[in-house]
């Protein structure tokens, strides 16, 4: 039986394994080591959380904020979970302590190929933005 819980940082080597099989994560475009996944959970650790089945990691969600806007980040549900609601009660959590923290906007990114998510996401309710362009600069 799927379980959700909080993220820790000991679900990470699960989370990753969990991630490099899920299209569309492009895991070298950001800090996804141990220390990198771990800053994210401990400046936000009301709003990161997976699903497990028997001990197993199966789905994952992160969430962030500025204080005003909320993202989403590694949204994942390990293929054979799919279609069971797994990955829109993470979502729940997530917008639950969003709301909870007074933010006012949820945002997310996807690959410009993975049409999958992006039909995932606009039967979710979440809209495209055409106004915008994004950019970034690694450091």
């Amino acid at each position: 039986m799927v379980q959700f819980r909080k993220m820790v940082i000991g679900d990470y080597d699960q989370a990753y394994e969990l991630w490099k099989k899920t299209p569309g994560m492009h895991l070298q475009s950001l800090d996804n080591t141990r220390a990198g996944i771990k800053r994210v959970i401990d400046r936000n650790p009301d709003l990161c959380f997976v699903a497990e089945d028997d001990e197993q990691i199966v789905a994952t969600i992160l969430g962030a904020t500025d204080g005003r806007k909320g993202y989403f980040y590694h949204v994942a549900v390990a293929k054979k979970y799919r279609q069971q609601h797994i990955g829109g009660h993470l979502i729940s959590q997530v917008l639950a302590g969003f709301k909870r923290q007074k933010v006012e906007k949820v945002g997310l990114f996807t690959v410009i190929n993975n049409t999958d998510a992006q039909k995932f996401w606009q039967h979710l309710g979440f809209k495209e933005r055409p106004d915008i362009k994004y950019f970034d600069l690694d450091l």
